[in-house]
């Protein structure tokens, strides 16, 4: 089976709907839910069809997906369903300013509240969709604590974060917790080949891409140029181990540029893609290659474990998460990155 739940139109998750689904029927709603999990996992679709599950004129534990409330939702233009997030920020900024935007400020999440004490408009609930919830500045997230102590009864907060663990813990608290995990390959794979007629060469590869994000191999099915720059990225960091210390550091200090200039994102994904190669690395030196994210390249993989001593390739994958960790805490992006470069394993001795 494909884990498509055909009355929510979502891939897998099937315990987190099953669960929506009762608290609906028994009437047993929380009065907000913080959906975690990492990027591409799914986590909007969901808060999107609870929200629609929540209003469908068929008031059902299902939403139909093709009454005029559901349209409207699924468009964004229902009075009673409200989303915010960077993006919608961003949408109220100047251009320069917006890519410079790193938090969810506080007169974001006002205005995103100054309507919650309005009973619904036409609906059967008032639903309040925040994505990014993990940047939420300290004022955002105690002008957000206040509205999570007394919600009105009529009205359904849905947090959507990455990482959760970066969430005040009595925001947490207040909410029940969904954390979506990726799929197993398997069932990614089975999925785009039924669902979306992949042919199972390309459905096992895009799943072992992804990582179990079906969102993220979805959006690579429609965007192939996407994805074609993704392989001649992963090319280019392939080819800085043969680099000289100055090409690396030249690297490294237009990455922190971009980083600096607003396009945080692209430098991260730049990061997990990198590690995904050097965990793979990892994995086939230690045995594993079974679990291997690049599929396509096994061998050179192989010819890559043979050349590297398996502490410095442990090493150097975590790294690249203490990296990341570092950008997230406004440490200097330049100095971070130098740092994983500089870090880099050297290849042993042939015998």
């Amino acid at each position: 089976m494909s884990g498509l739940s055909d009355n929510w139109g979502i891939i897998g998750h099937e315990w987190a709907i099953d669960l929506l689904r009762r608290s609906i029927a028994g009437d047993r709603l929380a009065h907000a839910y913080l959906i975690g999990g990492p990027e591409g996992v799914g986590k909007a679709l969901l808060a999107l069809r609870l929200a629609q599950a929540l209003n469908c004129e068929r008031a059902g534990v299902d939403p139909c997906l093709i009454c005029r409330a559901c349209q409207r939702i699924e468009r964004g233009n229902h009075p009673d369903v409200r989303i915010a997030g960077m993006a919608t920020q961003a949408a109220g900024a100047r251009a320069d300013d917006a890519a410079r935007q790193k938090e969810l400020k506080i007169d974001t999440v006002r205005e995103w509240q100054r309507d919650i004490m309005l009973k619904p408009y036409e609906g059967r609930r008032r639903v309040f969709i925040l994505h990014d919830a993990e940047k939420l500045t300290d004022a955002a997230s105690n002008a957000l604590l206040k509205t999570l102590e007394e919600p009105p009864p009529y009205a359904t907060l849905i947090l959507v974060a990455h990482t959760a663990g970066s969430l005040l813990p009595t925001i947490v608290s207040r909410c029940q917790l969904l954390r979506l995990r990726p799929l197993p390959r398997a069932q990614a794979a089975a999925a785009l080949r039924e669902k979306y007629n992949l042919a199972s060469g390309d459905a096992e590869l895009l799943a072992a891409w992804s990582g179990g994000r079906i969102g993220w191999a979805l959006r690579m099915i429609d965007a192939p140029d996407e994805l074609s720059a993704r392989q001649d990225q992963l090319a280019e960091l392939l080819a800085l181990a043969d680099q000289p210390l100055a090409a690396k550091l030249r690297w490294a200090e237009e990455r922190a540029k971009a980083y600096r200039a607003g396009d945080q994102m692209a430098v991260f994904e730049t990061l997990d893609l990198w590690q995904s190669w050097w965990r793979d690395v990892l994995l086939t030196a230690a045995g594993c290659p079974q679990a291997v994210v690049h599929i396509d390249r096994r061998h050179d993989l192989t010819a890559a474990a043979a050349q590297y001593a398996i502490p410095d390739l442990h090493a150097f994958v975590s790294g690249i998460s203490l990296a990341v960790q570092r950008l997230r805490d406004n440490v200097n992006p330049q100095l971070a990155l130098e740092g994983v470069v500089l870090a880099m394993p050297e290849r042993q001795a042939k015998r």
